[in-house]
């Protein structure tokens, strides 16, 4: 047995590997390096015999005086059971990060602490692979602890998943349910493809005016279409004013007929309750279309990417003056049912609040969402004082700049 540690590997041989583990994450697939195109990197590996067992996309960020920061985003993937062979890979790791002046390696391995149904986050749930975390503070590795916050690390430790079976829209709870079918009835159309980058920039600049802070521009949003190709989602949602308030007006006309006609109590009470909501509807519908001044608005829009066996749905954004058309649960829908056409089980929402009562982690625990808990970020500092100023004063300027570009928004 003999182990040899890499530091260019073929990207589709890395590729391969890293999508047939269980710790499958496109953080660590080798476009995400065309993704974060404000970093360079490297993909790192360990082969035995020939064969990769051991993969890490490392990036690297410039640091002040020639330093650089080496960052693992949820990786390196392995057996982290393999005590020799997690040893040899951060030996490895170091020797590079010194030879490139790196004053620390940080990394978030998709190692699972907990995992459990939105619905049983009040029971207790016991933490696994604590053996993983004691084996890595061996390293000599500073473990962030099981923080709650996603301002705590650079990932979020807490993840809103869903496992997609074929029939998972019978297994959804009928107030979800009931959302999709309004959107329709609301006369939302989706809308999927490249040339709704624009639209979709526009739908995520609804978030940051809203949050007052800068996401991401439609020059990044372009960018990861163009890398993912065919496994990059663009939808979005638009409202055609003139058709939706036609189809409202023939709905109160054929009501009000039903009204003068034979009904039963039951049925008059349930005809007369639409007709008040579609009238109360058509009215603000006629607001907003005087508003607006155009035929149209874009509602929302989602930004996702698949792999083999997993989809992440990175971003979403809303119009806030039209969260009643419930938009993003149709968006929802479509990207999970696209998970069942592709035969894809896991799809995942990306990162929340540990806390699991904010809004939109209770938006998406409508979703059958499970709660994952990864053992947490990690770090090998190199350079102890010019981490400790990396540590106190980068996330600082970070929010700073960000909350500054979202007042100029």
């Amino acid at each position: 047995m003999t182990y040899k540690f890499h530091t260019d590997t073929d990207p589709v041989i890395f590729d391969r590997f890293v999508m047939a583990s269980e710790q499958n994450t496109l953080f660590q697939c080798s476009d995400w390096l065309k993704i974060k195109t404000n970093w360079q990197g490297m993909l790192t590996s360990v082969t035995e015999d020939g064969e990769i067992v051991a993969a890490g996309l490392v990036l690297i960020r410039s640091m002040p005086l020639g330093t650089t920061l080496f960052y693992l985003p949820r990786g390196p993937v392995m057996d982290y059971h393999n005590g020799e062979l997690l040893e040899f890979y951060f030996a490895g790791l170091k020797k590079t990060a010194r030879q490139k002046k790196a004053i620390a390696i940080r990394f978030d391995p998709a190692v699972l602490s907990r995992c459990y149904d939105y619905r049983q986050r009040h029971e207790d749930h016991p933490y696994m692979n604590q053996d993983i975390i004691d084996a890595l503070k061996r390293l000599g590795a500073v473990h962030r602890g099981f923080t709650v916050k996603i301002e705590e690390s650079t990932q979020p430790r807490f993840n809103a998943a869903m496992t997609v079976a074929p029939d998972y829209r019978e297994k959804l709870e009928h107030k979800t349910m009931k959302c999709i079918r309004a959107a329709e009835h609301k006369g939302i159309e989706v809308l999927e493809g490249p040339e709704y980058i624009p639209a979709f920039a526009q739908a995520m600049h609804y978030t940051e005016v809203r949050k007052k802070v800068a996401l991401r521009n439609e020059d990044y949003f372009r960018n990861m279409m163009n890398v993912y190709g065919d496994h990059a989602i663009c939808m979005v949602t638009r409202l055609r004013f003139p058709e939706q308030l036609q189809k409202l007006r023939e709905a109160i006309g054929a009501n009000t007929e039903k009204l003068a006609g034979q009904l039963s109590k039951k049925e008059r009470a349930a005809v007369n309750q639409q007709l008040q909501n579609d009238q109360k509807e058509l009215q603000k519908l006629e607001q907003d279309y005087e508003r607006e001044g155009k035929d149209e608005v874009i509602t929302s829009g989602i930004l996702a990417v698949y792999n083999d066996s997993l989809m992440e749905l990175f971003y979403m954004g809303n119009h806030p003056d039209y969260l009643r058309m419930y938009s993003s649960y149709l968006l929802y829908a479509r990207c999970l049912d696209r998970c069942v056409d592709l035969g894809i089980r896991h799809c995942s929402f990306g990162g929340i609040e540990g806390t699991l009562d904010d809004g939109l982690t209770l938006f998406k625990s409508n979703w059958l969402m499970q709660v994952e808990e990864y053992i947490g970020e990690f770090n090998i500092v190199l350079n102890p004082f010019m981490y400790s100023l990396f540590d106190i004063v980068y996330p600082y300027l970070l929010k700073t700049a960000a909350k500054l570009r979202g007042r100029e928004s």
